[in-house]
């Protein structure tokens, strides 16, 4: 089975936080309305055809795999997770 390239986002039904910037979009599994960061669109943009999956789809996608490859957050991501921080800290 070839690797599929996929972004985890957070559902638009989820009451947290949500990144300034973020823009809607849908799961590529199932089509539920998702949350994708810029950090997450700069990923899109270097990948093209990458899948959008929402954490219940990746995570069911993940327990499939074998030996799931999962990349390290990029610097723009871990921008957003450290101004999530500072937001909540206030």
């Amino acid at each position: 089975m070839p690797e599929t390239k996929a972004l985890i986002c957070m559902p638009a039904s989820f009451n947290g936080y949500v990144v300034p910037g973020s823009l809607p979009n849908k799961c590529s599994k199932c089509g539920q309305p998702v949350w994708v960061s810029p950090s997450s669109w700069l990923i899109c943009h270097d990948n093209p055809g990458i899948a959008i999956f929402c954490t219940l789809c990746a995570l069911a996608q993940v327990k499939k795999a074998k030996h799931p490859k999962i990349e390290a957050i990029t610097p723009a991501q871990a921008e957003e997770i450290e101004e999530y921080h500072r937001t909540v800290s206030q």
